[in-house]
């Protein structure tokens, strides 16, 4: 019971992850791209690699202070996408222009990200996710986790309606 938080939380993110890539794997591009008529809703390819965008952008510079493994291993290049964007705050213009990766580089980072997230949880212990979180100290990193965690679950259900919902 030692680590209880922290195993939760990697448990939860194992379980997030296996979902997520059940949900995505075999989408065609085209199905990645789609987005239902109607008011703006981001295509499916642009909420997942936003996924990983944040989480990378979350752990490995808000909670670490490293660089985020985007352009640290040059996943931004590979891709050929901004070292900067996580897809957070982008307009119905800017999602509709986004040049969206190839679904195996979206799965590829995607995983790279989850990896380190999980390594940097398996190097924690509760007592340590229980301190403040650097640059905003009245939140603590556990719950700041937990936080990640809901987001990934949120955006996860997207994906999942919106395949419920091809044409």
């Amino acid at each position: 019971m030692d680590n209880f938080f922290r195993d939760t939380l990697m448990a939860e993110l194992d379980k997030l992850r296996s979902r997520t890539l059940a949900t995505v794997n075999g989408f065609s591009r085209s199905q990645l791209l789609w987005s239902p008529p109607g008011p703006v809703a981001n295509p499916m390819g642009f909420i997942f690699w936003h996924m990983g965008r944040r989480e990378d952008m979350h752990l490995r510079n808000r909670i670490q202070d490293k660089e985020q493994l985007w352009s640290a291993e040059g996943w931004n290049r590979r891709l050929g996408l901004d070292p900067e964007e996580t897809g957070f705050g982008f307009t119905p213009e800017q999602v509709t222009a986004f040049p969206l990766p190839r679904l195996e580089d979206l799965i590829a980072y995607y995983n790279r990200v989850r990896d380190s997230t999980l390594g940097y949880l398996r190097g924690s212990s509760d007592p340590a996710l229980q301190g403040p979180m650097p640059r905003t100290p009245e939140t603590s990193i556990g719950v700041y986790l937990l936080a990640r965690v809901t987001h990934e679950h949120e955006h996860w259900g997207q994906i999942d309606y919106l395949k419920s919902i091809l044409p």
